[in-house]
């Protein structure tokens, strides 16, 4: 008999953790890209603008380079540390023929999607305001990744050779530029936490998966299924990564955002229903996994569907790599409980919440006729840019009379200039009497 050398299974285990890691890190380097080449760094730089255009784009380079970094290195101490942890749980399953992860296997999920969910929710918050100051985070971002971080505070004088302010600083001008550079740390570090707690979180789960699925296949099969899944995964996220970067920077936000939160959705009620799964797991038996998709595989209580197919467990009866992808994607799952349903329903509220609140703070919104500081700011810039352009038409207004008088003047001086030419004044005015006449 033939040697089974390929396992669809780990295939599609693999693939579905690549997918959902690489779209994270996909996102966070078309994001980079697009915020830091979608013009340059001049706007509210007042020491960039005597930098030379080449100087310029040196400096994005640079900066851009470093932001790459931290992602990157944040995605591979993410993938070290899933590499080593899941190794250890795999050597200690086969020596000690216990399934360490087995036993806690949906309690670790669902507080691992929790914090991806939480994560993803922030910073899909954030990925919209983008948008609206990229200038502003072009700066911050650009501090962060500065050789020094007082080489960016050039608003206070900021020498370029050592980046210290020429002058001494007052207390809120000191104050200010603590703040400063706390933001820009903060910043810094987002964009390695982010990436590392995902590949975390995915890589030990695609480790844990396989390890658990190889017990029953020919260990012949798992190398390259495992792989190509890997190539596969990345593969996807390649084309997510280059798709992103050619967009504008408005639509490739919304997109992005849009995709991020069917994602974080997803995550919360498949974490949810970990819970209520690992509750119902434990007080019935932990074999529970292993009977199918029929009765007795689900908790009835509470339940609200159940389809004997359609399963995205890895090794369920009747389930293929397609619903284990959108598990993965969207939070798919064959049982849906009333806890899974509404938080899904839950975190979509939160969303709309949220985003009713930044355009409340922005002074887009106002709630029962209340507005905020912002609002009362632009409507009082708004009400200086009418007085301004009702002043300015003024102007116009009395800048047409004065060229009517100025003309009026003008026809009485040359008519003045026509009768002095005349001896006397009344012959001068015999012809256009007749004229009239």
């Amino acid at each position: 008999m033939a040697k089974d050398l390929f396992s669809v299974t780990i295939f599609f285990i693999v693939f579905r953790e690549t997918v959902e890691a690489a779209i994270i890190v996909s996102v966070l380097l078309s994001f980079v890209e697009q915020l830091m080449t979608s013009g340059g760094l001049r706007n509210g730089d007042a020491q960039v603008d005597q930098l030379s255009e080449e100087e310029e784009i040196k400096k994005t380079k640079r900066i851009l380079r470093r932001m790459r970094i931290q992602i990157w290195a944040g995605t591979l101490t993410g993938f070290v540390i899933a590499v080593a942890v899941g190794a250890a749980f795999i050597a200690v399953w086969y020596t000690t023929l216990t399934d360490l992860w087995s036993n806690t296997e949906e309690l670790w999920e669902g507080i691992f999607s929790l914090i991806a969910c939480i994560i993803i929710y922030v910073m899909g918050l954030t990925f919209l305001k983008m948008d609206q100051s990229r200038v502003k985070w072009r700066i911050k971002l650009s501090e962060a990744f500065a050789h020094r971080a007082g080489k960016a505070l050039f608003s206070f004088g900021g020498n370029k050779e050592d980046g210290e302010p020429d002058r001494a600083l007052t207390q809120e001008e000191l104050a200010e530029e603590q703040a400063m550079k706390k933001k820009a740390r903060s910043g810094k570090y987002a964009i390695f936490f982010l990436p590392f707690i995902t590949v975390v979180r995915e890589g030990l789960e695609a480790i844990v998966f396989v390890g658990g699925v190889a017990l029953g296949q020919d260990g012949a099969s798992i190398p390259i299924a495992a792989i190509v899944g890997l190539i596969a995964g990345i593969f996807v996220g390649w084309c997510i990564y280059r798709t992103g970067s050619t967009l504008a920077l408005h639509w490739f936000l919304i997109v992005s955002t849009c995709f991020l939160f069917l994602i974080g959705s997803g995550l919360f009620s498949k974490g949810v229903y970990d819970f209520e799964y690992y509750r119902f797991s434990s007080a019935v038996g932990g074999d529970v996994a292993e009977s199918g998709n029929g009765p007795g595989s689900f908790q009835v209580a509470g339940n609200v569907w159940h389809l004997e197919y359609g399963n995205p467990e890895p090794g369920a009866v009747g389930t293929n790599g397609g619903w284990q992808v959108f598990n993965a994607i969207l939070g798919w799952n064959n049982t849906a409980s009333l806890g899974s349903i509404l938080s899904y329903c839950f975190y979509w509220i939160a969303v709309i919440i949220g985003l009713a609140i930044m355009k409340w703070y922005e002074g887009r919104l106002t709630i029962f006729g209340g507005g905020s500081k912002a609002h009362g700011r632009i409507q009082a810039r708004a009400e200086i840019k009418r007085a301004a352009d009702a002043q300015a038409a003024e102007g116009q207004a009395s800048e047409g009379s004065e060229k009517d008088e100025d003309a009026s003047e003008e026809g009485t001086a040359r008519n003045t200039a026509h009768l002095n030419k005349n001896k006397d004044p009344e012959d001068a005015l015999i012809p256009m009497t007749k004229n009239s006449l």
